[in-house]
């Protein structure tokens, strides 16, 4: 089974196509909507479909490139897979082998350098730290994105998806699967909970202190090392490191993971993507500032502190008041002070305050304090919601629709309606994800520099009070890769 390995010229293609069957999707979609049901023909003739790439086949990138299922790109976009590409051979046997016909890489530039006219989109599946430049490159070419949650390792990272997504004009969506409620945040904007004072978030331990690994490792012949760390900083090959999530340098840790599902709905609710400018332009005059701050049990350089709380002190904006809104992480001190709370809160609630009871233990949750009422929400923030006092909220019904809803049982949520005609998916990069990423990256920020409040400007992009926090936004590229 060949795949390319070869270099070229990475940035010619995109940089002067030709007219392509992705430029009559692109001018569909902006002259009139492209309504073609799924499963039917998606391009500029009625016997084609959308031709989607997709880059790492490792785990969750391996549920996109199965014939049938939930994240199937086949039965979700109603498209094919026209090329695969992945560094590791031994993880991306399985889809390779499904598809044999289809072209195989090792490198998405080389991939998207020799076929990027004949795609229409891409699928990103990487690990953290090689989700931006894909994404970028691909909407340099004049592709749609779809890249898996978190969608970047950096803010830098995710204010220049953002920024392409506009250029561009491409539908671009984060697959943190459920994106957000939109009953809950109904909910909150119908004032059902009246003015929601806080909001308190748990879960998600970090490694903890760990050293850098050490001794001589051969890298094993089915995976090309120098692409598997990408933009990163050159190392030698160790297996320890390939356990990215527990890194720095490869992942955007608990926020990125489960931040990513359980945080969208309350950021949404709260409209703190409104501080964010949706399209470029200069700053504000009187700009307000994000400001974030960490408590942790120990700072940890090259991976996420164990046990650590992040505060984060959102302006007002729109119709709503300033707010706090609180992340307590792993064990210790911060799950015996989200204890100590949830005990004061929820004393006077008996079916709340057994400590036996799950909604106590849950691992990750959120937790919404308003002046009338509170509400629980956990998992993908629309695993369970409950409002109380309980006899308070008894039969009240949904409250008014005012989001719009996505095709139902789509995981691709409103991604390809916007690849047909136009509109914005409820996770788009420029709109929602990018600032989204932003904010809860400020986290990992943080706790790096505790006791440390830091202002962020979503204007500038940048940490206005602090140097070296400012710097961790836009961490260098190792020389060769570029953003």
């Amino acid at each position: 089974m060949a795949i390319a390995r070869k270099s070229g010229n990475r940035h010619a293609a995109s940089r002067g196509r030709r007219g392509t069957r992705r430029d009559f999707l692109g001018t569909a979609a902006a002259s009139g909507p492209l309504l073609l049901p799924l499963g039917q023909a998606l391009g500029a003739a009625a016997n084609e479909r959308l031709q989607v790439a997709v880059v790492g086949l490792g785990g969750r990138g391996s549920a996109f490139a199965v014939e049938e299922g939930w994240s199937s790109v086949r039965q979700q976009t109603g498209g094919r897979i026209a090329a695969l590409c992945d560094v590791n051979k031994q993880k991306a046997a399985e889809s390779f082998q499904r598809y044999p016909d289809v072209p195989k890489y090792e490198d998405f530039r080389v991939m998207i350098d020799e076929l990027g006219s004949k795609l229409d989109a891409v699928v990103v599946a990487t690990p953290d730290h090689v989700h931006a430049a894909p994404s970028a490159l691909a909407l340099r070419s004049g592709l749609h994105v779809f890249c898996e949650k978190g969608l970047t390792r950096t803010i830098q990272e995710a204010r220049t998806l953002a920024e392409l997504t506009v250029e561009k004009k491409r539908s671009t969506q984060m697959g943190n699967q459920a994106g957000y409620n939109e009953r809950v945040i109904e909910t909150v904007w119908a004032g059902r909970l009246g003015e929601i004072q806080t909001i308190h978030m748990w879960g998600g331990p970090g490694a903890g202190p760990r050293q850098a690994p050490t001794g001589t490792h051969e890298v094993p012949d089915y995976l090309n090392w120098d692409l598997w760390l990408g933009p990163a900083a050159f190392r030698p090959y160790h297996p320890d490191w390939m356990r990215h999530a527990m890194w720095r340098d490869f992942s955007c840790g608990h926020p990125g993971w489960w931040g990513a599902h359980l945080w969208a709905t309350l950021f949404k609710a709260m409209k703190i993507e409104t501080l964010w400018p949706i399209a470029k332009q200069p700053p504000a005059a009187g700009a307000k500032t994000v400001k974030v701050t960490a408590e942790c049990c120990e700072v940890c350089d090259l991976t996420f502190s164990n046990a650590s709380i992040v505060h984060w002190d959102i302006p007002a904006r729109m119709d709503l008041p300033p707010i706090r809104i609180s992340w307590y992480s792993g064990g210790r001190e911060p799950e015996k002070r989200r204890r100590d709370f949830l005990r004061e809160l929820f004393g006077k609630h008996p079916t709340w305050g057994r400590l036996e009871d799950k909604r106590w233990s849950n691992w990750v949750g959120n937790l919404w304090v308003g002046t009338e009422g509170m509400m629980y929400t956990f998992g993908h923030g629309d695993t369970l919601v409950e409002i109380f006092p309980e006899d308070k909220f008894l039969n009240i019904g949904n409250p008014p629709p005012a989001l719009p809803r996505p095709l139902p049982g789509r995981f691709l949520r409103g991604w390809v309606q916007g690849i047909q005609a136009g509109p914005v998916p409820m996770g788009c990069f420029n709109a929602f994800s990018g600032p989204f990423t932003e904010w809860y990256l400020l986290a990992n920020i943080a706790t790096q520099f505790p006791d440390k409040t830091l202002e962020f400007d979503p204007l500038t992009c940048r940490i206005i009070n602090h140097a070296d926090a400012d710097q961790k936004i836009r961490p260098a590229y190792r020389e060769g890769w570029t953003l």
